[in-house]
């Protein structure tokens, strides 16, 4: 395995977290819900092309509990930056990303059966985000916005997504998705504000279909992280989760 040669060059210190979360406290039943981590290191390596290095992994408890969930490889040639990483599944995911000199952004994503046969590398979803000025036409001045434009493969579906910050902590969003010569239009808005210090609150809202939730983060009242959840129309809930870094 590639990782396996990689840690036989570690050159820094390595640096992670712990994190525990609860379950709903507003259930029957209240327990230990999961437990993730994270580390990361630094690495030099002939055998690896490319500049700034890094390999990291990730523990999930509720997604494989007896070994890590996935582990990731990063770096750069030239402009361009790169990602492998490995669910440990037989399978590699592949990422590629650089920016344009005009602000664009391109990212494409892959897979491969190994790390061994570049050559059976499948292109998966292919992606361009760039922000632009528009018109605005209720003030007659312009508005900032970010246009992506996205294509899975695999899918055969095309997204178009026009984001704007319209101000006070209010976002606006409208998604133009396109599959199998059918589109659908969907647009979404968030806000967003701090309540007081160490309270933040979130909140979405879809007014096509009138789905949404709001939620409220606490990181004042305890040493930990409260977080209450409410969906329109759902039930709430309330957990806690803590963190530690090593």
């Amino acid at each position: 395995m590639i990782y396996a040669v990689i840690l036989g060059s570690i050159s820094a210190v390595a640096a992670g977290s712990l994190e525990i979360s609860s379950s709903d406290l507003t259930s029957s039943g209240r327990s230990l819900d999961n437990i993730k981590g994270t580390w990361s290191q630094a690495i030099k390596s002939k055998l690896i092309p490319g500049d700034g290095l890094s390999l990291s992994a990730k523990y999930d408890r509720s997604a494989r509990k007896d070994f890590l969930e996935e582990a990731t490889l990063t770096g750069t040639l030239g402009k361009i930056g790169y990602a492998l990483k490995t669910k440990f599944n037989g399978g590699v995911e592949t990422t590629f990303e650089t920016t344009t000199d005009d602000g664009t952004k391109f990212v494409a994503e892959g897979s491969l059966d190994s790390v061994h046969t570049l050559s059976n590398m499948k292109l998966t979803k292919v992606e361009a985000t760039r922000g632009l000025s528009l018109k605005n036409l209720v003030s007659g001045g312009t508005q900032d916005c970010e246009l992506q434009v996205s294509h899975d493969l695999p899918q055969s579906e095309s997204k178009l997504r026009l984001s704007s910050v319209l101000g006070s902590g209010v976002t606006a969003t409208g998604q133009l998705t396109s599959k199998d010569g059918a589109s659908d239009l969907s647009y979404e808005v968030e806000y967003d504000t701090t309540l007081s210090q160490g309270r933040t609150l979130h909140a979405t809202v879809s007014p096509s279909d009138g789905t949404g939730e709001i939620e409220i983060e606490d990181t004042a009242t305890l040493d930990a992280t409260i977080t209450a959840t409410l969906p329109l129309g759902g039930k709430p809930s309330v957990t806690v989760k803590r963190s530690f870094g090593f």
